[in-house]
């Protein structure tokens, strides 16, 4: 279920294996329709499939069933209600589950930015033998978690950590990504396929007297065209220009990181 976990905040990973821990045939089939409705990310029609696997799967992988659950309302932005779910598979977790539906908790404090209890429950998961094979993931998310927070030096510190100890994983890759920039927070208000619509919002901003920049990417092949707003130190002053953005511009935003 590894992969269930870590698509609760890094949206852009695809679900290619199952990690973690090896299932029996018969779990990987009764999984299928939910992992098929994650990887449309049709939330909705995956919580649907775990609450059917809720009363016809074996006894065995209900706990299983309740991570993919927890998973499938964090996604659709229901975080106490998945922390509850997460929360009642503990009580018969043991090993990598249990480690997995903590850091289902953790996840939905991080979306929900409570930046300081999701650290706390990924501090307290690096002292259990239980996450040894989560510390990748663990320090990438705590790196996050630090980013949010303004605090640079800890981001730093997990991130570089990450690099060194764990260079060929999916996490450290992602950091190289993040760390593209340097430390600091910046809005995206659009993202285009084509070079022009990006110009035009750039100079719409630009003329409107907001830093704006466009950034180019890669993705699957093809070219793409982000628009951001301004280099900020602290979350703070991004939020601010951010309530700009959205109520006098009425553009959609994000805060990076």
């Amino acid at each position: 279920m590894k992969r269930l976990v870590f698509i609760i905040t890094v949206c852009s990973v695809v679900l290619s294996v199952l990690g973690g821990r090896a299932f029996a045939y018969t779990y990987a089939r009764a999984l299928d329709p939910v992992i098929s409705a994650m990887l449309q990310d049709n939330y909705g029609k995956a919580l649907e499939e775990c609450r059917l696997l809720e009363r016809t799967a074996n006894k065995s992988v209900q706990g299983d069933v309740l991570l993919a659950e927890g998973v499938c309302l964090t996604n659709l932005g229901d975080y106490a209600q998945a922390r509850d779910v997460f929360k009642q598979a503990t009580a018969e977790a043991q090993g990598a589950l249990l480690t997995e539906l903590y850091i289902g908790i953790a996840d939905s404090f991080f979306l929900q930015e409570d930046y300081d209890k999701a650290i706390d429950i990924y501090n307290q998961l690096l002292t259990k033998s239980s996450a040894k094979d989560y510390l990748a993931m663990l320090y990438y998310k705590l790196g996050k978690a630090h980013q949010k927070k303004s605090s640079w030096a800890q981001s730093d510190y997990y991130f570089n950590l990450l690099k060194r100890k764990f260079p060929a994983s999916l996490e450290a890759k992602l950091v190289v990504q993040t760390q593209v920039g340097g430390n600091f927070f910046t809005i995206q208000v659009g993202c285009f396929t084509r070079q022009q619509n990006a110009q035009k919002l750039y100079d719409d901003l630009k003329v409107k007297g907001y830093e704006a920049y466009i950034t180019p990417f890669e993705s699957r092949g093809q070219t793409l065209y982000r628009v951001r707003v301004g280099v900020y130190v602290s979350r703070m002053a991004a939020e601010f220009i951010e309530n700009q953005l959205k109520t006098r511009e009425n553009l959609p935003t994000h805060i990076f990181p």
